[in-house]
């Protein structure tokens, strides 16, 4: 069995071990094991990063439309915002499975852990 693409696996939902089982078992809420491999989740954590990088690429894409929407359309401000503030909360939701998922790919292929007392010298 090859291992996927932590890429490929992450943005898909898969399961970085095998590329078959899904990482989530809701929304947002990571699996105990894969149902593919049998891979075990339980200490899966992308933490805030996710958030942080969907923010930054959501606030990219609706700020200039917020700015084409205002002056080159010319809409009335509540009209400009209620349309923006729309399309942010929806790439957020859908974005935010995606880059979580690709998150923990990449923590998962790199054997990322959060550091402890015993790593500090």
């Amino acid at each position: 069995m090859t291992t996927p693409s932590p890429i490929s696996a992450g943005l898909r939902l898969r399961c970085p071990q095998c590329g078959r089982g899904e990482v989530f078992s809701s929304y947002l809420k990571f699996r105990d094991h894969c149902r593919g491999c049998g891979a075990d989740f339980t200490k899966a954590d992308a933490g805030d990063g996710p958030a942080v990088f969907i923010v930054l690429i959501v606030g990219a894409i609706v700020t200039p439309l917020l700015i084409v929407l205002q002056f080159g359309l010319q809409l009335p401000d509540w009209l400009a915002l209620s349309i923006t503030m729309g399309a942010a909360v929806i790439l957020c939701l859908a974005l935010l499975p995606p880059f979580k998922a690709l998150l923990f790919a990449l923590q998962w292929k790199h054997k990322a852990r959060e550091a402890t007392h015993e790593d500090v010298e």
